[in-house]
């Protein structure tokens, strides 16, 4: 009767060791499988932030290209111009400075313009993305 009893009481408590064994297992593949998700995450907000930076570079080299053209005025644009069509919800601002440089002989160099153009569209968590294009300008000479 001893001996049964012994071997019973061995039989519950690996019983209950494969529970915990179990319950051990299911808790690591929970973390796995949560750990997988937030990659996923990561992965999708990364190809939107790409596809959102690519967008905007084509704003802003669309911009340039209209003002070295002549389709836009070399002028400043401070409070910001609401963009259309691809590039809705997207604001393009305009800063035109006119530089005053001198050449190898002294002389000043007139007409040259240090133009910025900056682009902002609304970001994840609330806040504002933005991508800035610099580039210099000599309208007079065309």
């Amino acid at each position: 009767m001893d001996i049964l009893m012994r071997h019973s009481c061995r039989r519950r408590a690996r019983g209950g060791f494969i529970l915990l064994e179990a319950m051990l297992a299911t808790a690591i593949f929970a973390m796995a499988v949560l750990a997988l998700a937030r990659c996923i995450e990561g992965g999708l907000l990364a190809g939107v932030v790409q596809k959102e930076d690519s967008r905007a570079r084509r704003a802003l080299l669309n911009r340039m290209r209209e003002l070295e053209f002549g389709a836009q005025p070399y002028a400043d644009i401070t409070s910001g111009l609401e963009l259309k069509g691809e590039f809705t919800g997207m604001v393009l601002k305009q800063f035109v400075v006119p530089l005053e440089l001198t050449d190898q002989n002294k002389k000043i160099v007139d007409g040259l313009l240090e133009v910025t153009l900056e682009v902002s569209w609304p970001g994840g968590g609330g806040s504002r993305a933005s991508k800035q294009l610099k580039f210099y300008a000599y309208p007079a000479a065309g």
